[in-house]
This record gives structure tokens, sequence and C-alpha cells, in this order.
């Protein structure tokens, strides 16, 4: 650390005014509160933070998280405080992802999945599993081949179909069940190469009932499977940038990396706002991850690993390709909005 990174964190100021943010009407947002205000806010990561080790097991990070929630701390807030408490990327990720869920469908309980891809994809005409009307119910059946945090998660948001649209497209509908219900199997999958310590399972649904109020209001894939690609989105890079921030934090790295990476954290929160399916959001989206991207890579951040344990350095380089995953889609939607905005 240079002697004017050294003056910069002494001189930095302990709070500063608060406004109501724009589009927020009533809400009232102070990123760095007073001194003495107990109550946890987003850029709390970049000061003092928690003593001892960081957090390294996914138990840890959720009780966490919950802790940070009770408290009154916002979805993506408590996933950015937690992240930057963690030893390894994977770990973030493990927070990042059900804050995003929680951003979906508050009050959903932890850990938690969306349980969307099959054996042909993720896209409504790949969808095979169905929720019909039996007796005087309605239940549930198919498989999904991908569950994130397996057979741990104690809460699943499944998209099934419904029927089709009079335009012949397929009606879906997303349904909110504890995964002990009756029916309800998950089978546990091999590690990933990378974030080995998020497990996935196989989901098979037989005949699994789902009681009154448990469907969720509205278009399955309007108002849950689309907007949450962007919500994952926002609170994975987020929950990855508090990860980067405690990183450097703790290996005394450049005061500027900092700012750069706190600067990225904040456009991310204000997208928290944005309707997620907005163009002008994606237009921001990109910019922020791609931003981020050049940090991971860049100067800065190689000189943090160069001072960082050699065990934490090796998961880095291991979990890494977490940033780039969805590279594609998140590319694509850029490009969408881009034309929309032309």
């Amino acid at each position: 650390m240079t002697h004017l990174d050294r003056h910069f964190i002494r001189n930095f100021p302990r709070s500063l005014p608060c406004a109501p943010p724009v589009g927020r009407p009533g809400a009232l947002r102070c990123y760095l509160p007073a001194v003495g205000d107990t109550v946890l806010e987003l850029l709390d990561v970049l000061s003092a933070g928690s003593a001892g080790r960081p957090q390294g097991r996914l138990d840890e990070v959720w009780a966490g998280y919950e802790a940070l929630r009770e408290a009154g701390a916002e979805p993506f807030a408590a996933a950015a405080l937690i992240g930057s408490r963690v030893d390894r990327l994977g770990l973030a990720f493990g927070v990042g992802y059900p804050a995003a869920l929680q951003q979906l469908s508050p009050g959903i309980e932890l850990p938690c999945a969306l349980c969307v891809t099959e054996e042909d994809g993720a896209h409504p005409r790949a969808m095979k599993t169905t929720l019909n009307a039996v007796g005087g119910g309605h239940e549930l059946n198919g498989t999904k081949t991908f569950v994130t945090f397996g057979k741990s998660a104690a809460t699943l948001l499944v998209a099934a179909k419904v029927g089709d649209k009079p335009d012949g497209r397929p009606d879906l509908a997303v349904v909110r069940i504890p995964a002990t219900r009756t029916g309800v199997v998950l089978h546990a999958l091999p590690p990933t190469p990378f974030a080995p310590e998020i497990p996935h399972a196989r989901l098979e649904l037989h005949h699994v009932e789902v009681r009154e109020g448990e469907r969720l209001p509205g278009d399955g894939f309007t108002r849950y499977v689309k907007p949450f690609r962007t919500i994952e989105d926002i609170h994975v890079l987020g929950a990855a940038i508090g990860y980067l921030i405690g990183v450097t934090r703790r290996m005394n790295g450049s005061v500027l990396l900092l700012a750069d990476l706190g600067a990225a954290l904040v456009a991310l929160d204000w997208l928290c706002a944005a309707p997620p399916l907005d163009p002008r959001a994606h237009i921001v989206l990109q910019g922020v991850y791609q931003r981020v991207v050049a940090l991971a890579d860049g100067p800065e951040l190689a000189a943090v690993w160069q001072a960082a344990p050699d065990d934490e350095r090796k998961r880095w380089r291991r979990d890494r390709p977490l940033l780039d995953v969805a590279f594609r889609a998140r590319r694509a939607r850029f490009e969408r909005a881009r034309e929309e905005l032309s």
C-alpha cells in the first residue's frame, strides 16, 4: 500500500449525507452510515469488516447471510457483505444465488433453488415438466437436470407447463414447494470442476402435490424465469465483487482497486431497483460486468494474489471460470438491448 493509499483511507469520511434515491419514492439509503450507526449498509464492505479468518463453509455463509437479513439488510447488500467475508469465489456464488431468489420471490426459505433446466434445455419449448389439475388439486410431474444446492436445498421453485397460450407458445407456471414434499427425489451430481463446494442434483417429480397458495402469481416465464437471468447476474456478480473487495483488503491491496470495485458494486445495487427486462438495465449490466472482468484479470488484482496464501490463490484460479458462466446469454441480452435502443 502506498503513502497516498494510507492517506486516502485515514481521511476518507466516515459518513455521507443521504438523499432519497431517484426512482425509489420514500426510500432513504445511506451507503456509509454515521459513526455509531449499527445498521449495516452496502459500503460497509469497504470498512474494517469482521475479525478473524474468512469463512470457508457454505453453512457459515448461509447463517451469516440470514443474520444480516434479519438485521434489515436487503438481499443484494447482505450478499455483498457476506461475499467479502469468504475465502473463495465459489462461496460468494453460494450467497449471491439465494439472494437473487429472495429478490425474485420474497420470503423464500434458504437454501433455495430455481428448477428450470431439462434434458432439452431451459427454453419454454423444452419444458416437459407439467402442472396438472388432479381431483380437487394440482400435481407436478417431470424431471429437472440441474438443481443448484442439490440435496441441500430446502425450497424449490419449479417451472412447469400448464398448457399452451392462444398463440401456441407454452404457458408456464412457477410453484414454490419444500424439497421434503412426498414425490420429490433429488439425485446428487458429481462436483463441478470449479466451485465444487456448491452441490448440484438431478430432480425427479413423481405426482408431487401442489397445495393452495404454492403457485406463484403471474406468468411463470415472463415474471420469474426470464427476469431471473438478470437478477441472478446482478446478485452473483455483486457477491463476487464483495469477495474481491474482501481479499484486496485482507492483502492490503491498492485503494484504487477498491475504488473501482466499490463503484461497480454501487452500480449493481442501483440496478436492483430497475425492471429486470428493461433493455437499459442490460446495457448497464454489461458495462459493469466488462469492468469487473477487466479488474479480475488485471495487474492490480494480480498483485493481490501474489500476497495471498497459496491455497486461496489456487482456489481463485480454479473458480475464476465462474465469472464467465452464461457469458453468451448475457452477451445476447446486451445485443438485443442495443438493437432495441438504437
